[in-house]
Formats: C-alpha cells, structure tokens, sequence
C-alpha cells in the first residue's frame, strides 16, 4: 500500500537517532503482527494505550479489532483472559514499555499456572539501546528476560518476520501442546518501519489434527478400563477438548467424572454421573480411593485441588495428557496415554466399543455395567462443602436459584469462590466458573466477568467476589460501566481479609492487618454510573433479581 502517515515524535519517547519526525508508511510491523492475530479471529484486545504503543492501535479500526481500555494492565491481563476462555481463542494484550508492561504480568502469571493461552505485546527499546542505562521513557533493565521467567515464551524479536513467525508458532502450540503464554517485545524502530514481510505471510496457517495416542497406549488403557468394576474419571482443563465424546466415555464406563475446577463442566453438572469439581473434598478423596481404576484426563492433579489429600485408587491409574511430564507429575501413572484428549477420548470409546463387539473376557457394552448409584457420596460431599463454610453455601444456592441456566459466574481468590461457588454452581458446559484455582489470585473476578461478557454478551454473566478481593480491580467497574455492559457484581462483605484472619487465630496469632475500613459500597457504585444495591440474606434473591434485570452496570452489596 502507498498511502503514508505522517507522525511525530511524542515527548519523552524513545530517542529518535535522526532527531525529527518520521514518516511512517501504513503497513508497519505493528499492521503485519495484527493482520496476523485478525486471520485467526481475535477481535479484541486488551491495553492501555501508551507513548510508545502508538502503533498498535493505528490500524484497529481498518482491520476490525475492538481495544477495550482497562484502567489498569492488571485488569487487561485478566479481561484477556476471561474473554480467552469463552470466546476459545488465546487473550491479546497490548501494553507499553516498562510499567505497563510488568504491571500486566499477574494475569500473565494466571494464564501460565491455568494454562491457558494468551499473547503480550509490547514495544521495547530501539535495536542498539539494549541495557542503556541513560534515563530514557520507561527504561527497564531487561523486560523480555523479567517477562521470560513468568511466561512460556518471551522473545525480543529483530524484524517483523519473526513477530508475525511468533504468532504462527503460539497458535499452533495452543492447538498442540500445554498451552502458556508468549510474549513478543518488538523494538520501537522495527515496530513502526515497513513490514518486512508480504501479506500472504500474515495469513493464518492450518492448525492439524489432533495427536492420537500410540496404539500400544490406547490399547493398554482399554484392557486397565474394560476390567475394572468400579471406575472413574478425574477430569481436568486438558480433558475440555474431548468435547461430548468425554461424556459418552464415561456413561458407556458408567464412570463417575469429578472434574478440577479448570475442568469445571466437562460434563453437565447435572448429569447423574457428575460429582462436580470438589476434588477438594475428603469425601472424594475418599470416593476415588474406593476405586478400582482412575482415569485422569487432562490435570497435573495439583496440590491446589487437593488440598493435600489423597487419591490413589485400589486400581490402576491411567493419564491422558498432551503433555508426558504432566502425565508423571502428583500421581503415578500406571499407563500413560500421550495425546490430544479430542483425538485420545474418542480412540479410549473406539477400543471399547470393539473390544464390546469382540465379545469374551473383559468385554464392555453399555449394558453390561450397573449404573452406579452416587446420591450418598454426592449428598456426602455436599453435606462437607456446607460444613466447611454454611453461610457461604446458602448465600451461593441463594443466588443459583435465581441465575439463569446458562449464566457466566466470574470468581477469584475469595471464600466465597473456592468454598462456595466450586461447590454450588452447577456448570452447564465448560468455561461456566471464570476461576484460578493454582495461581489464586485477587483482583481476578471483575476484570474477567468484562473479558467474558464481552466475548459472550447473549449470556448472562455475574461477578460474586468478596470484598477484599473487589478492591483490588475496584477501578474495572468504570471499565464495564463505560463499555455499557449489563453486568451484576455482588459483593460479599466480611470486613477485610477473612481466610487470612482465621489463619492467624489458628495459628495463636491476633489477628492484624486483615479488618479493612469499608467503603459506602452502594453509594460507590453510584459514583461510578452503576446501579448500587444493599442486600440481606433476606434480600439477597430479590436483589439479585433486580440486578439481572437492571440495565447497566449494578453492584449488590451484601455484608455478612
């Protein structure tokens, strides 16, 4: 293309080795890299746009990505990622050099301990200034290498070649291996001169099939499965790419699925197989220690879900998993199953069916199995969740009594996530509960109920958070406000830091630092253009309900 723009230097920017202004042609390195994420469908981005960033943003609008500005990298990080989850596709953010670089890097940090993927972008110093320690705009010592320690890839690139190679790689790996986020530092003078690649080359490229498993493998986890009386399924966020065959496995295994919560809604909830995601439980430590052959799909079965119990059944243990160190890791595997879940489930249905078909020993037919009967240890398991914390199970039922079926619930970090909605949601389909359950971390649920509504907004999507948690993405709610998103957040108020507070009382300590001064939340919101609403237990339904139908933003304060 020969159209040019013509662009100055902004103040304080990175120097300009030819000390005036510069013309740059409309199909930059920047375009090149943004044409390319537009061929895999992203149509949103996340950032806050900066001086040296500007370039990002030129051609948005001519190639159709939305920028939804946050008020802080944090929450950009976060947004990226609950639209990530919903939408299918890795979350891109964009931020500037320096601070808003590293101030993005939680939500980094999340998406690498979910693994899920995601895509930084970020402008560094021109070739040349590498570890010049001279004062310049956001000067930082190394940021690909701080990056680098907290992501799965960060690479400070020479030529818009191997940026837009970046994102050609990134995507496949997402599709092929554990996905982790990338980060692509590009130098501010290689960012805006011309691309030096056609346009043929931003083009998206075929992702592949799914890997199967070796037929040795499949064939070793059919004989551990069909033998088996009693087994189950643990299932994980790897075992989401089975889709509905994860389903037909367990019903022709008659396999109880519990899932972590990554794999929350791998199968119905409601379904009379599913024991949900409360692998946390002593009950379902129990349960699977009761059986005669584990299924893990997908899970690294980390000590985050586990809260430190066991699980080993009385039988063998079989691991499907993309990746093997993830198949070796918590668990010993008894047979490992190397592969893609999408491509290993239906290999795992293939081998029964035919080994049923075959007929003899050890063969496997859906009527050949009693269904087992799992109200008592579900009721076990659900009598556990409300022992542990019983105010936060009946305000969760509360309000899933009156969310629609198809609801988004957006959690973090808070009690009344991991003690109550893990348990007390029932997850339609996956991607249901926005969580992070091995990085757990606060601040996440606002953030991520925008990224989601955005990613989704025919579904309804609900933000519960405590109040502890709320503050620290407090700012994102003038993010939903302004992108006018109907959008309930119910704040549940126990006057600061609770989890903690009991850690120090169990540990002999007095409590400090762990009651905060609390806002007037109601008029908060309002001073943010939301709805404010004040709840009661008793209140608590209609409140909700007003909320689901308030047009806006709304903010449900209940105070227990």
């Amino acid at each position: 293309m020969s159209n040019e723009n013509t662009v100055t230097a902004a103040p304080g920017g990175f120097e300009n080795p030819a000390g005036a202004a510069s013309s740059y042609p409309e199909r930059t390195t920047a375009r090149a890299v943004l044409e390319t994420l537009r061929g895999y469908g992203i149509d949103t981005v996340f950032g806050i746009p900066g001086t040296h960033s500007l370039e990002f943003y030129r051609p948005l609008r001519e190639l159709g990505i939305r920028p939804i500005t946050t008020r802080h990298e944090q929450g950009a990080s976060y947004g990226a990622d609950g639209w990530s989850q919903v939408r299918g596709l890795p979350g891109v953010v964009i931020t500037t050099s320096g601070p808003g670089l590293l101030n993005s890097l939680s939500g980094a940090a999340t998406a690498y301990a979910e693994s899920r993927p995601m895509i930084l972008l970020s402008p560094g110093r021109p070739v040349g200034h590498d570890f010049r320690d001279i004062g310049s705009l956001h000067e930082t010592k190394n940021p690909s290498a701080a990056v680098n320690a907290i992501v799965g890839v960060s690479r400070r690139v020479t030529s818009a070649a191997e940026a837009v190679t970046m994102i050609h790689d990134a995507m496949r790996d997402f599709a092929h291996s554990r996905p982790r986020p990338i980060h692509i530092e590009i130098p501010l003078d290689i960012l805006e001169a011309p691309a030096d690649v056609p346009e043929s080359a931003t083009a998206p490229r075929p992702l592949g099939e799914p890997a199967p498993a070796p037929e040795a493998d499949v064939a070793a986890a059919v004989e551990a499965l069909a033998a088996s009386e009693r087994p189950v399924i643990l299932a994980g966020g790897g075992s989401l790419a089975a889709g509905e065959h994860l389903l037909e496995l367990a019903e022709l295994l008659e396999a109880p699925v519990i899932t972590t919560t990554n794999g929350k809604g791998a199968i119905p909830e409601k379904h009379r197989l599913s024991l949900g995601a409360d692998l946390r439980l002593s009950t379902a430590h129990e349960f699977l220690r009761s059986r005669d052959a584990l299924l893990v799909i997908g899970s690294k079965v980390g000590e985050a879900e586990l809260w430190g119990g066991d699980i080993t059944p009385q039988g063998p243990v079989v691991r499907v998993d993309i990746m093997r160190d993830q198949m070796l890791c918590n668990l010993t595997p008894d047979v490992e199953v190397p592969g893609n879940s999408a491509a290993v489930v239906p290999q795992l249905l293939a081998g029964l069916r035919a080994r049923a078909d075959a007929g003899g020993p050890g063969a496997v037919a859906p009527s050949a199995r009693t269904a087992p009967d799992l109200r008592e240890v579900f009721d076990a398991m659900d009598e556990e969740g409300r022992t542990w914390a019983p105010e936060l199970a009946a305000l969760n039922e509360t309000i899933m009594d009156v969310v629609p079926d198809d609801t988004i619930l957006a959690g973090d970090s808070s009690q009344v996530t991991y003690m109550g909605s893990t348990t007390f949601f029932r997850a339609p389909v996956p991607h249901s509960l926005l969580y992070m359950g091995t990085y757990a971390t606060l601040g996440y649920g606002l953030p991520a109920a925008i990224g989601a509504k955005l990613a989704a907004p025919e579904r309804p999507v609900v933000c519960l958070v405590g109040d502890g948690a709320l503050m620290f993405s407090i700012q994102e709610l003038m993010t939903a406000v302004e992108l006018g998103l109907d959008l309930p957040v119910i704040c549940v108020d126990n006057g600061g830091y609770g989890e903690i507070r009991q850690n120090m009382v169990d540990r002999s300590i007095q409590p400090l630092g762990v009651d905060l001064v609390q806002p007037d939340w109601v008029r908060l919101a309002e001073g943010f253009g939301a709805t404010g609403l004040p709840a009661t237990m008793d209140t608590l339904a209609d409140m909700v309900r007003t909320a689901l139908e308030t047009k806006g933003t709304s903010l449900v304060h209940l105070k227990i």
